[in-house]
């Protein structure tokens, strides 16, 4: 299957075939992504971790959702959560 893969630092998500070829890019309006994970009821909803520890103080003026969770919907569902038992 394909993977979402934060760049940090950025300022984009992206999803990548298992060939490695970007098949979509998300601009945020954050430079330092971190994490994206897959929820809702239909798993289209990405939820994306963002960083603003340690950030430049200008960069915080300029980004003010830094360090905020970004919510967006995607065509493709990702996959539920396999825990162990």
């Amino acid at each position: 299957g394909c993977y979402w893969v934060a760049m940090f630092e950025g300022q984009r998500l992206l999803r990548l075939s298992p060939a490695g070829e970007v098949l979509r890019e998300v601009k945020l309006p954050v430079r330092c992504a971190t994490m994206p994970c897959f929820g809702g009821a239909d798993l289209k909803t990405i939820y994306l971790t963002t960083a603003r520890e340690k950030r430049p103080a200008a960069e915080l003026a300029a980004q003010p959702w830094a360090g905020c969770v970004l919510a967006f919907e995607v065509d493709v569902p990702g996959l539920p959560v396999n825990f162990a038992s």
